[in-house]
């Protein structure tokens, strides 16, 4: 090889390295978009100075291709007292190991408390489960309600 093939030879050997290396680079993190349905995985636990334990809690929306939620529709029950969720729909995303869900809020006995729950999942598409523990929420209405609360719960998010 002259001296002049010899370095383009390289820069033709490196160029093709670096593209079949960014041709087999993990692609960026893509959920399958669709509805999906949250379903409570334990007990949800609302405590503002007295602790209300809650047996089954349902969230259903839809989740986009960049892991953005839009929740649509919720319930609570097995309370011991009404819990109705308030002001859907609520956004959120699961992106990077976090779990969001922003607006959430709930009224119970008079007081409604609000605010974004911030929490953990592992996976890459759903199915995942979301850990939200100990989440500070505000109150939002009621006279005589404690402020704040804190939320604990455990969802399994599945397409649907």
């Amino acid at each position: 090889m002259s001296r002049i093939t010899k370095p383009a030879a390289i820069a033709s050997i490196t160029a093709a390295a670096a593209v079949a290396v960014a041709m087999t680079a993990t692609p960026a993190m893509a959920w399958t978009a669709g509805n999906f349905t949250a379903t409570l995985n334990g007990n949800m636990v609302i405590n503002a100075g007295i602790s209300a334990t809650c047996t089954s809690s349902t969230l259903s929306g839809t989740i986009a291709s960049d892991g953005t939620l839009s929740i649509t529709s919720a319930s609570v029950g097995g309370c011991g007292v009404t819990v109705t969720p308030q002001n859907l729909p609520w956004s959120g995303k699961l992106d990077n190991g976090v779990a969001t869900i922003n607006g959430f809020a709930m009224s119970a006995i008079g007081c409604t408390y609000g605010g974004n729950l911030s929490g953990t999942f592992s996976g890459s598409d759903l199915p995942v489960t979301a850990t939200f523990a100990n989440q500070t929420v505000r109150k939002t209405a009621g006279w005589l309600c404690p402020d704040p609360a804190t939320v604990t719960a455990k969802y399994d998010f599945a397409a649907s």
